[in-house]
């Protein structure tokens, strides 16, 4: 039977079956839902159909008795094996050639090869869901939305192996840039007209995780924007058109090597300005003397200003009103750049408690020595974020949000590999490790 025969066939069989449901006294009155679910239900028949054709001209892959095999010797075509695989139409069978070499025992079917199907049991648009839905879901809500969505019923357990296969061989390619990225420096752009500098924000942050033997461990996340990418969206608020992300779960040397991959990757050069973000931690000021010694630093105004709460309540009490116009006056002089006249109001202020005066030392201390980090009047006039939320934002979406869920514990493995599977899709590489082909189809003709 052709599958125009087939497909002729199918809906017919749906109009009959469609027809008897609706015309049952039992069945409720008609309705848009329905008909769409009974539509959908059609057009997974006919994808699943039509794919089926397809394969089918596809061919076994059988081309002689034997092939060359790797190991230099010859592969003998041994039978004909089915290939059950899970589509996003529903399950498929095709026929394909065995080869197998006698002598280093390597097994191979070319139309596989040919198909680009993987020995796993789904085809590569389930691929591509799993690891869209793994990335941004736990697994068994994963489950919930893939049965939900398509045709294909896998269990949260194969669910969770596929992905972390997927974020493994995310994960090795990150690996393969940062090694590359260990020999290069920033591009130097020449020639008589070279384009004009752009200013990158670089940011840097960490956020604990759990583990499955009960310890918590430091991801650390970093964040890299054209500064033409910020957007103010409302008075004072602002919004990141494009950013690039990335995240470390281990000691701080890795994390500088992955840094350094990314800013090679987003394309910063050697007459670019940069700018970075941070909250004044001994690991990020270590990796800016390596990586960025001659880029200009803002400490995050959040970071400064909880110094400025936390003198306030020492000296009048927490949530007081006194402390609080304390707090509110120091924060004004803060943002316009004052950062010497706040420290000397602190020096000022009558504080009897050993406690209060120890907090008191530290803010002084931290603020001298980062005071040239925070003349945050300057940095507004010129355009530039005084504030890291840019990467307390991607610490939430790269770990938070998929990795610190009720009850969520993870394996070093399982860790690594959904944190760079979620890093793939958020920076919107999906496509290096799931392709997704372009169909271009016109209906229209057939009206």
């Amino acid at each position: 039977m052709t599958l125009t025969d087939q497909i002729i066939a199918a809906v017919e069989l749906w109009q009959e079956q469609l027809r008897a449901q609706l015309d049952s006294p039992d069945h409720q009155a008609l309705s848009m839902a329905t008909l769409e679910q009974a539509a959908l239900a059609l057009g997974q028949r006919l994808a699943q159909l039509a794919l089926t054709d397809q394969l089918q001209q596809a061919g076994t892959g059988y081309s002689a008795s034997s092939r060359p095999c790797p190991c230099g010797r010859q592969q003998r075509f041994h039978r004909y094996s089915p290939k059950h695989v899970r589509t996003l139409v529903g399950e498929v069978t095709y026929r394909r050639a065995y080869y197998r070499c006698p002598y280093c025992r390597i097994s191979a079917c070319p139309i596989d090869q040919q198909l680009g199907q993987s020995e796993r049991q789904i085809s590569p648009g389930v691929e591509r869901a799993l690891a869209l839905l793994s990335a941004h879901l736990p697994f068994p809500k994963a489950e919930q939305i893939l049965a939900e969505v398509s045709a294909v019923r896998l269990s949260a357990r194969q669910i969770e192996t596929i992905a972390e296969s997927l974020g493994a061989e995310a994960e090795q390619r990150q690996q393969q840039e940062q090694q590359q990225a260990t020999t290069l420096g920033l591009v130097e752009t020449r020639g008589p007209q070279p384009p004009g500098a752009r200013t990158f924000i670089i940011e840097m942050d960490g956020v604990q995780l759990g583990l499955q033997d009960g310890s918590w461990q430091e991801v650390k996340c970093g964040v890299i924007y054209e500064l033409s990418q910020r957007v103010e969206i409302h008075a004072g608020r602002w919004e990141l058109w494009q950013r690039h992300r990335c995240a470390w779960r281990g000691d701080v040397v890795g994390f500088r090597q992955r840094l350094w991959a990314l800013c090679l990757r987003v394309g910063i050069r050697q007459q670019d300005h940069l700018v970075i973000l941070g909250d004044g931690a001994e690991w990020i000021d270590q990796t800016v003397q390596e990586l960025f010694p001659n880029a200009l630093r803002i400490l995050d105004y959040y970071h400064a200003s909880e110094r400025v709460w936390a003198v306030a309540n020492a000296r009048w009490g927490e949530a007081t009103a006194a402390a609080q116009r304390w707090a509110h006056s120091k924060l004004s002089q803060l943002k316009r750049g004052q950062v010497r006249q706040v420290m000397a109001a602190m020096r000022g202020l009558k504080i009897r408690s050993q406690e209060g005066q120890r907090v008191r030392s530290a803010a002084v201390n931290y603020m001298r020595v980062r005071q040239g980090q925070m003349d945050y009047g300057q940095y507004q006039e010129a355009g530039l974020p005084i504030g890291s939320g840019a990467v307390e934002s991607t610490c939430k979406q790269m770990v938070t949000a998929r990795c610190k869920q009720a009850g969520m514990r993870w394996s070093e493995a399982g860790a690594d590999a959904i944190l760079a599977l979620r890093s793939f899709v958020l920076n919107e590489r999906l496509d290096e490790l799931c392709p997704k082909p372009v169909v271009s189809l016109d209906w229209a003709r057939a009206a």
